[in-house]
């Protein structure tokens, strides 16, 4: 039986202790991604996949909380206004990604726009983002065989989209045996989506692209997982290549270790709701934070044994909680 990828740590946390990972589709898998994909957009699309993923496959429609996501977003040091949430929404549903996969033996290739999204147009700073990923992408990203773990807060505090896009591409190589990315300069325009005619001398792109994005990684190697090396390779006179070299933190390699020992690895010692079980919450808590309620429940729930069934848990704790306050 195949070992499922699944996130670690809680995504709507921010914290350097356990860190919030999402499994994501190696570039070998995800073979072309064209339209107004931004920095922001990367960054959002990688957020919602793992708040959600446990409703992948599961269920079509996934709904949260704007001001809750924005939240988190804050805290890694985005903007305060929410309004860019929705702009990030309408450009990832104007985004084509195009896949390859094997099922059965048997080699597939995709094609579909990356999200979609609706949002109350009067409430949009204290409404509700619901949002897809297309049914046919979502058995590409869980599949088990080829992925890469990115580390979500970490991507969120990256400013630029050469930093962004060099992390995931390093990202996809750190668990190889060689973790190192060899590529070429014209690969890495192409990586990187450097406008067309810019940046074509190695030196400029060394200089605006390369060195920016590595300073931000190395400067925060625990939050990376690693550090990187840069080692320019000529040809003749004239850099022809460039090889990036992972060093993983000792942090990184006990907690990769422990995902390895276990057979099915679930949120490091973090209990996972979905957005259905506070769905339920409001139902059985009229009128109640049911944020509040989950971190007052997260708490209580600390001091005792982990329960099989974490969303029934939380919806009774809240069903308790309302009727001990005098509620009907």
């Amino acid at each position: 039986m195949k070992k499922v990828p699944v996130p670690t740590g809680n995504p709507w946390k921010v914290t350097d202790n356990d860190p919030a990972t999402v499994p994501v589709p190696l570039p070998v898998v995800i073979v072309g991604i064209t339209g107004p994909y931004t920095e922001r957009d990367r960054k959002l699309w990688a957020f919602l996949l793992a708040a959600v993923w446990d409703e992948l496959g599961t269920k079509t429609i996934h709904e949260l909380p704007v001001a809750k996501i924005n939240q988190v977003f804050r805290e890694t040091g985005g903007e305060h206004g929410s309004a860019w949430i929705w702009e990030c929404a309408e450009r990832l549903t104007r985004t084509i990604i195009e896949w390859r996969h094997t099922e059965n033996d048997k080699r597939y290739k995709g094609i579909s726009s990356l999200f979609g999204a609706v949002i109350d147009e009067d409430a949009q700073a204290d409404g509700t983002l619901r949002f897809h990923f297309p049914p046919l992408l979502v058995p590409v990203l869980k599949d088990p065989r080829r992925f890469s773990r990115l580390r979500v807060h970490f991507l969120l505090k990256l400013s630029g989209k050469y930093a962004v896009t060099l992390y995931e591409l390093l990202e996809s190589v750190a668990n190889k045996k060689d973790p190192a990315l060899m590529a070429t300069l014209d690969e890495l325009r192409q990586w990187l989506k450097v406008p067309e005619g810019k940046l074509t001398r190695y030196v400029d792109l060394k200089r605006f692209a390369i060195e920016p994005a590595l300073k931000q990684i190395n400067k925060d190697p625990s939050g990376a997982g690693f550090r990187v090396d840069m080692k320019p390779i000529k040809k003749g006179r004239a850099v022809d290549r460039i090889r990036f070299t992972l060093h993983k933190t000792d942090d990184r390699v006990r907690m990769e270790s422990d995902l390895k020992n276990s057979e099915m690895p679930l949120f490091a010692d973090t209990l996972r709701l979905s957005t259905v079980a506070f769905e339920k919450a409001r139902e059985v808590a009229p009128g109640w934070d049911v944020y509040a309620l989950e971190q007052e429940w997260r708490e209580w729930m600390s001091k005792k044994p982990k329960p099989d069934k974490p969303d029934q848990a939380f919806i009774g704790f809240c069903r308790k909680k309302h009727k001990k306050e005098g509620h009907p």
